[in-house]
């Protein structure tokens, strides 16, 4: 993708084209596998300061840019996309090795027998195991 590509992408989302938003779209693009805050910080280390960082992660979540996702790890990791709601949900998958987090693909349709008087808002689906690379 090029770098007008992601200045489209906040321009229809309503964000400013910051050189910081940029560069952070372009991470998140290059990899395949979610990233906690501590390892954006790590990779953009030279390129952005802790709370520009905060704020980015906040604006692009709250666009639909990128989704947050809780592996139980006890860090919230970030991904590309959409988060998973009605219509799109997807599963996470964590390797027990490495301790990536990926996106998988759409989940079918899920009909959960809950108890009479609940009613389910969300599902997310954690499956763990080992990666590809590991």
């Amino acid at each position: 993708m090029k770098e007008e590509s992601y200045k489209q992408l906040l321009e229809q989302k309503g964000l400013k084209k910051t050189k910081v938003r940029i560069t952070l779209l372009q991470h998140f693009m290059s990899i395949e596998h979610a990233q906690s805050y501590n390892d954006l910080q790590a990779a953009l280390v030279n390129e952005v300061d802790k709370s520009t960082l905060y704020r980015s992660l906040a604006s692009f979540e709250q666009a639909g840019i990128i989704h947050s996702i809780n592996d139980h790890s006890g860090l919230t990791k970030y991904a590309f996309g959409q988060p998973p709601s009605q219509g799109n949900e997807h599963a996470h998958f964590v390797c027990e090795q490495c301790k990536m987090v990926y996106c998988m693909g759409k989940l079918a349709p899920l009909q959960l027998n809950v108890p009479k008087g609940f009613k389910t808002n969300k599902v997310q689906a954690i499956l763990k195991g080992v990666c590809s690379d590991c």
